[in-house]
Order: structure tokens, then sequence, then C-alpha cells
């Protein structure tokens, strides 16, 4: 889990606000939604500061907690923490390469969400 702390902490800046806006914006307008294991709160517009956040609260919240045990499929809580940070990580990457116009980034999104 260090590493991925690492990983983590090493998140290059941000977009600028208005990058975060209208790119929450598109993805609203396709109903796009990450696959990710536990909830997280307005994903789309998600910061650096929120992500690290967010790891630590996972990372606090005791074996016997509901949201973890209410994961199915995953019957360590431990694997569900590391899971669904690895998962946060992967999706919040893939946001931000939306955020800064990244083609690739598009074409996976388009390819889920339009050419289905």
């Amino acid at each position: 889990m260090d590493d991925l702390l690492a990983r983590y902490t090493s998140l290059a800046p941000e977009a600028s606000e208005a990058q975060i806006e209208k790119t929450a914006q598109d993805l609203e307008r396709r109903n796009y939604m990450p696959p990710l294991i536990l909830d997280v709160e307005d994903f789309y517009r998600l910061t650096k500061e929120r992500m690290l956040r967010e790891y630590h609260r996972v990372m606090s919240l005791p074996s016997e907690s509901s949201e973890l045990k209410a994961v199915v499929g995953i019957g360590d809580p431990e694997e569900v923490k590391k899971k669904h940070l690895t998962v946060l990580l992967n999706q919040y990457e893939l946001l931000r390469g939306l955020r800064l116009g990244d083609g690739d980034a598009w074409a996976t999104v388009n390819e889920l969400y339009e050419d289905d």
C-alpha cells in the first residue's frame, strides 16, 4: 500500500477549474460513470486533494465497515480497499487525460459510451 500512496502523492498538477468543469459537463451529458468499487462523491470534479482524502478515508475504514462488507465478490476488507484505491487511481488518471484533451482518453470514453 506504500507504493499506492506514493502514486497518489505524486499525481501531476491539476487542470484548470474551467477544464475540470467543462469535462464534468461533457461526461455528465454522456452519462459516463467509471466502474468504481466504492462510491466517490462527485467523481467528475475530483481533484488531487480529494483523491488523497479518499485514500486516507478508505485506509482508515475498520474491517467491520458496512461500506467494505457491502462489496460483493471480495471477502477480504483489505483487498476491497486496495482494489478500490487502485481502480480509483486508474480512473482518475483517465479523467485527468480527458481534462487535458488527450485524444486517447476521449477515444476510450467514446468507445465505451458511444460506439456500443
